[in-house]
């Protein structure tokens, strides 16, 4: 899914803020993120990369969305991922196949394989992932760009994602330095999640 009018609304506001002197910018203030389509968005739809869920539209944000976009980052997109992100592979009936943009006879990696795509492609600077057994680190090194996977707990998770302690929220992007100041804005204790730190 795409939200080009939303974004572009809100990179307007964003740019004005930046011309205005004196104006209080926020960490991430206009940066375009783009959310893997296995995390929740308030009015927007989550599929799983499943045809089940086609229809269906969150009313509340997970933690880690909620923060990147109270400190200013603008989502612009969902990024791909297999049915319920259940594969190293990103391909789904509902989305098809994503291609790595080094080479497009081959595959991304999963199952954060169209945040990796979306970030070696240049049509982002901030994605998000999820990881159990390599669902960001197997995109970050197939794509060739920087993926983290935080000590559980330490990014909080709404449920039922947050009761699974192998499974762990975090940033893609194509610096570490990004990637950093990311984590920091993500990282902390959050109501929804009573594991997190």
């Amino acid at each position: 899914d795409r939200y080009f009018e939303e974004a572009l609304e809100q990179a307007r506001a964003s740019e004005a803020r930046y011309i205005k002197r004196g104006a209080r910018l926020k960490p991430l203030d206009g940066i375009p993120l783009a959310v893997k389509d296995a995390q929740r968005l308030a009015g927007k739809r989550t599929t799983h990369g499943s045809l089940i869920f086609k229809d269906a539209v969150d009313d509340h944000s997970d933690p880690m969305i909620e923060r990147l976009q109270k400190a200013g980052a603008i989502v612009f997109s969902r990024t791909t991922t297999p049915e319920f992100c259940l594969s190293s592979i990103t391909r789904s009936r509902i989305w098809g196949n994503t291609v790595n943009p080094w080479n497009p006879d081959w595959g991304p990696g999963g199952s954060s394989g169209g945040s990796g795509a979306a970030l070696a492609a240049g049509i982002t600077t901030l994605a998000t992932g999820t990881d159990i057994g390599g669902s960001i680190r197997i995109p970050a090194s197939a794509c060739g760009v920087v993926g983290f996977k935080p000590p559980h707990g330490r990014n909080p998770d709404g449920p039922p994602s947050n009761f699974d302690r192998f499974n762990h929220c975090g940033p893609m992007t194509r610096t570490v330095a990004d990637a950093a100041l990311m984590q920091n804005i993500t990282a902390g204790a959050h109501p929804l999640d009573h594991d997190s730190i």
